[in-house]
């Protein structure tokens, strides 16, 4: 026989199908079979980096595997930053319209320049294009002409379930940009 009828509603399943899909009923009864979930640890770095640009502070949470991507936004361009610096007059301070990304992984924070025209730098230091760059405390970072003071902190077990990090949160109020976080 090929093919599985639920007992419950008489829904022809296919034979490799453990549950019914019109119902949901269980079609095998191998309890054996059934091994316990492993969960995953939810206890995993948080990172929170706080940008001194001027008299605002922008803070923005990262957990693993999460990516945002800084840069300015343009009414011609389909594909916008994350995060919108446009607010520190970006086009001014030569930000081009996909400039960089950060980037969280087992080893910390990085930062990456995407190929922008006027240059990433760390500490004065000019990063080379998709190549990434380990941020710490006290880093000054400079997008074209824009500088900004980073202040790291790191949680080391904290539990990602509570962190949020859909938004940027600015001290002043000036700033209140939402992001959204891509999955590598």
């Amino acid at each position: 026989m090929s093919d599985h009828i639920c007992p419950r509603c008489q829904f022809v399943n296919a034979k490799q199908s453990p549950v019914c899909v019109e119902c949901g009923q269980l079609l095998d009864d191998d309890l054996d079979a059934t091994r316990p979930l492993t969960m995953p640890s939810r206890l995993q770095p948080i990172h929170t980096l706080i940008f001194q640009i001027g008299d605002d502070q922008l803070s923005i949470s990262l957990k693993l595997a999460e990516r945002i991507i800084l840069g300015r936004q343009s009414n011609h361009m389909a594909d916008r930053p994350d995060l919108d610096l446009g607010r520190f007059k970006a086009a001014e301070h030569g930000i081009s319209r996909i400039h960089a990304t950060l980037e969280c992984n087992e080893a910390g924070i990085y930062l990456m320049d995407l190929g922008s025209r006027n240059g990433t730098f760390v500490n004065g230091q000019p990063l080379s294009a998709f190549s990434p760059c380990y941020l710490a405390n006290g880093d000054v970072l400079r997008f074209g002409k824009l500088t900004v003071t980073l202040a790291l902190v790191t949680e080391e077990n904290g539990d990602n379930r509570f962190a949020v990090s859909t938004h940027a949160k600015s001290k002043t109020g000036k700033l209140e940009e939402s992001i959204r976080l891509m999955r590598v």
